[in-house]
């Protein structure tokens, strides 16, 4: 399956998501700040990022911009309780290939997972 970065600081929703996962048989690394994420995407190779907005340190947009501007071009799936058009509008702007707004049901989110990591793979 899929190797993805998944960047969540709250660890409970980190580690279900985590476990969820794996048990939908991809290899997950964990990242829970900004700047951690940002090392993880630039020397990494996953076929998806998936990356929470609040983050300590650099929050997700930033960590994004940051990424795209120095030619990154992995697929990244926001993570979001922002629902707000401005905010989408952001996140669009900033590079996300997709986004799904929290609360979320982990089917759906496996379905997003794999519709982006398989557009990866095949390109």
């Amino acid at each position: 399956m899929a190797n993805l970065l998944l960047v969540e600081d709250d660890t409970d929703l980190s580690e279900t998501l985590q476990d969820w996962l794996v048990f939908q048989k991809h290899t997950v690394e964990a990242a829970f700040t900004g700047p951690e994420a940002l090392e993880q995407m630039r020397f990494g190779v996953f076929d998806l990022v998936i990356l929470d907005w609040q983050l300590p340190g650099m929050n997700g947009i930033d960590v994004l911009k940051a990424y795209r501007d120095e030619g990154g071009s992995m697929p990244v799936l926001m993570l979001t309780g922002r629902t707000e058009p401005k905010e989408i509008q952001a996140l669009k702007a900033a590079g996300a290939t997709d986004y799904m707004a929290k609360p979320f049901n982990l089917k759906d989110l496996s379905s997003r997972v794999e519709s982006l990591a398989t557009k990866t793979s095949t390109v």
